[in-house]
């Protein structure tokens, strides 16, 4: 018993690790584009990818983020291999930690019934853990943990994953290769590519009565070991605090006037000043219930720019954002996951600023256009403070000045080319969850014309630009 609470201690323990270094901040789809740009560049990126997906499943981690990204980087072929020898392994890790720490304790609590057991351990074990691997509604992670503490042997256990993964890896593997070739622009290749693979995924779960013939004690045990993982805990309610109706963002407003020109940002001058740090202290103590729709989301709007502008001056970046907390090209844990966000009473990251609060709940695609993540490649940062009486019209203001930028957002009518910024292909949900969605937000703000015309027909080829990362500062003038 003592060697299953340790079991279950180390499981708890890796999940809160994995929290803490922002590991689900990696796996969002909106950051697997520069993830795997990020990847394609590391010259050793193939042995670590496999290493990295034999660590996250033996301590049943999600997988399948890995999985689709193994395609997106390495293509179909490379991306099968690597995710099969990666989650091989992964799998006998997390069956061996299972069954040594924690096999005897389960026949214990079973007692008498621990008999039963054998007919999910004993000679069909093989066509037992095949079926299940090939059944895609059996958690990867839960048949790990529970064929080790069911005491399945080493062998057969080994050698039905090895083969029965090798469907869903190609299939998921087929799935991502699919996707970055419609973010590219190849969406009539990306559609035919994706339904195969949707046909695929089909097939595989045909037969779901197999998993009565694998036994009920399997399905219970697996069961057990599924809800042995530890979740995510439900994140406190901010104490009470006095209500305010607005929020002054006057001293924002002067500091941008002063520090921001053409987009370009003195993150200098922004740390020399401590009205900047006053105002971050304004944020902190503002509570955003009492207050309108249009009030909260100027709010935190303007939160995520402030706040983007205090972590750089933190770690003291003037390169790029994607530099902090990188070391020897590999990022340890992504920036916008930092808990840098003191707003609303509470301590938050970048990420939950703009993923948990702005887009689910306010649901307007402009907000892409108005939150700036220190890049040249966003859209620039305005000179003003968003207000709520004169929000509706920043916004579309910000639409119409970022799809001006000619390098980032251009219409090629000649041959029915759209260029669009990778924020657009990024947040494609965000508007429509389509191109065409995304055509009709560009007709809304370009002038009358044959570019206009074609982005809101729909019926065109869609290429991302190149995404600056680089640092939108603005450099000191010459006293």
């Amino acid at each position: 018993m003592l060697r299953l609470a340790l079991f279950l201690v180390v499981l708890v323990a890796t999940w809160s690790v994995a929290r803490a270094l922002g590991f689900q901040e990696y796996i969002r789809p909106e950051r697997l584009g520069a993830m795997v740009r990020d990847a394609r560049a590391v010259p050793w990126a193939a042995p670590a990818f496999v290493l990295l997906y034999a660590v996250v499943a033996t301590v049943g981690l999600p997988g399948l983020p890995l999985t689709l990204a193994g395609g997106a980087i390495f293509g179909l072929a490379g991306g099968i291999g690597l995710t099969w020898i990666g989650a091989t392994i992964g799998a006998t890790g997390a069956f061996v930690l299972a069954r040594t720490l924690g096999g005897d304790a389960l026949r214990a609590l079973l007692g008498a019934r621990a008999g039963t057991l054998d007919r999910f351990t004993g000679d069909g074990a093989f066509g037992t853990i095949l079926r299940l691997r090939l059944l895609p509604v059996v958690p990867f992670n839960a048949l790990n943990f529970g064929a080790g503490l069911a005491g399945v042997r080493l062998v057969p256990y080994v050698a039905a994953t090895a083969i029965g993964i090798v469907p869903g890896t190609s299939v998921y593997t087929y799935f991502a290769d699919a996707l970055l070739a419609g973010a590219d622009g190849a969406r009539e290749t990306a559609y035919a590519r994706l339904a195969i693979a949707s046909l695929l995924l089909l097939a595989l779960s045909y037969a779901p009565a197999l998993a009565k013939r694998a036994g009920w004690i399997a399905t219970l045990f697996i069961a057990l070991a599924a809800g042995a993982m530890p979740h995510r805990a439900e994140a406190q309610a901010p104490p009470p605090a006095a209500a305010v109706a607005t929020v002054d963002h006057g001293v924002w407003n002067t500091l941008l006037a002063a520090y921001v020109t053409d987009g370009l940002v003195d993150y200098d001058a922004f740390q020399r000043d401590p009205r900047f740090a006053a105002y971050l202290a304004l944020l902190q103590r503002t509570r955003v219930a009492p207050l309108g729709r249009a009030e909260q989301l100027a709010y935190w709007i303007n939160v995520y720019n402030a706040y983007t502008i205090a972590l750089l001056n933190g770690r003291g970046e003037r390169r790029s954002i994607r530099r902090i907390n990188k070391v020897l090209g590999v990022t340890l844990k992504s920036p916008w996951a930092e808990p840098v966000v003191a707003a609303d009473g509470r301590v938050l990251t970048l990420d939950d600023v703009e993923h948990q609060i702005i887009r689910p709940q306010f649901k307007d695609p402009r907000i892409h256009v108005a939150l700036v993540c220190a890049a040249l490649g966003c859209p620039p940062l305005r000179s003003e403070a968003f207000v709520a009486a004169r929000l509706d019209a920043q916004l579309d203001d910000q639409a119409r000045r970022f799809l001006a930028q000619r390098h980032k957002n251009r219409v090629d009518v000649a041959t029915g080319t759209v260029y669009g910024s990778p924020i657009f292909t990024w947040y494609r949900d965000d508007f429509g969850g389509t191109l065409a969605g995304v055509g009709a937000f560009w007709a809304a703000y370009l002038p009358p014309g044959p570019e206009q015309t074609l982005v809101r027909s729909g019926r065109f080829r869609w290429v991302d630009t190149e995404y600056d990362w680089a640092i939108n500062r603005r450099r000191p003038t010459a006293r």
